[in-house]
């Protein structure tokens, strides 16, 4: 990365952030993969990506969030946090892709007497095709780390049955599964998820070394925004959420990962555990360019022991 930008007062719309570019295979997918336990059958073998319909395996629309989310990262530089992170997947990421990150500031303004910086962001291809825009929302601290009020639940909307959407899918809308408690969150944990998304380059320090967290806002080592507490998990299988229709390779099975949305809050800290509540928000179809789509939108809420809402994650998952 090139020499990052001055925070604070001087920030510019049209300000483009540091690009990160990553040629993308397996020593990649598989150290990610190892850290969100995403070995998943269509990022790992042909045979299962062309049976899925796809012409050949395909990395993971995640690593790509993890490499918007070091983007900003290292742009922030202690100074504030990312609290809002939205972003499509329009294309996959085949191997050996050379992956560009875009980021660009799209507005700036003070909200409550703080600075909040806006993003564009972007995932390129050696092609210059656009895999993953995107969205995020900045806030820089000032003295004292602050984050906004994450959204509460909206209430869940009204849908009619269509080709692949059907009763019992809808029947899960707005009512939440059994709560889940993450295993304690470990340094070793927070130092591994980092290692996966800057490699081959070394991490932050504020990301691996105790004494150099410490003296950042939060006061200690804090995950990545992006980390998964839950990785690894014996009992976290969310593609086996009760409305899910796995990886198949009959008509509305055909899955594929649209994108997600998330609220940021507390920082996950070493030794939090984290509670997830996971909801079915949202399941519509529409026509695209695979014929009829099924769309379903679950969001999952995160909070910690001490009752704070860490993170609210919707995520778009499609089938054709």
């Amino acid at each position: 990365m090139s020499e990052k930008p001055t925070l604070g007062t001087g920030i510019e719309v049209g300000d483009q952030l540091p690009t990160l570019i990553r040629r993308t295979g397996f020593d990649n997918w598989n150290r990610y993969a190892a850290v969100n336990d995403e070995f998943i059958d269509v990022h790992m073998s042909a045979s299962a990506a062309q049976a899925a319909g796809q012409p050949a395996v395909f990395g993971m629309g995640n690593l790509r969030v993890a490499y918007l989310h070091a983007v900003l990262h290292e742009w922030i530089a202690g100074r504030g946090d990312i609290t809002h992170f939205r972003c499509q997947f329009r294309a996959l990421n085949f191997l050996e892709d050379e992956l560009r990150t875009l980021a660009t500031v799209s507005k700036t303004a003070v909200e409550d007497g703080r600075e909040v910086v806006e993003f564009e962001l972007g995932v390129v291809n050696q092609d210059g095709e656009e895999t993953t825009p995107g969205l995020a929302r900045v806030v820089l601290f000032g003295a004292d780390p602050v984050m906004p009020s994450v959204p509460e639940r909206a209430p869940a909307p009204t849908r009619e049955p269509g080709t692949y959407l059907d009763g019992e899918t809808i029947s899960w809308l707005g009512r939440p599964l059994e709560p889940l408690e993450s295993l304690p969150v470990d340094a070793n944990d927070i130092r591994r998820w980092a290692q996966a998304t800057w490699y081959p380059e070394l991490p932050p320090r504020e990301l691996f070394e105790l004494d150099v967290a410490a003296r950042g806002p939060w006061g200690g080592m804090v995950a990545s925004r992006d980390f998964n507490p839950f990785a690894w998990h014996p009992d976290f299988h969310p593609e086996a959420y009760p409305w899910m229709r796995g990886m198949g390779t009959e008509p509305g099975t055909r899955g594929l990962n649209g994108g997600q949305r998330t609220w940021y809050g507390a920082p996950v800290r070493v030794g939090d555990v984290i509670t997830d509540t996971v909801t079915l928000v949202d399941a519509f179809e529409k026509e695209g360019g695979l014929g009829t789509m099924m769309f379903l939108v679950d969001e999952s809420r995160h909070t910690n022991q001490r009752g704070e809402t860490v993170r609210v994650l919707q995520r778009t998952t499609i089938y054709h």
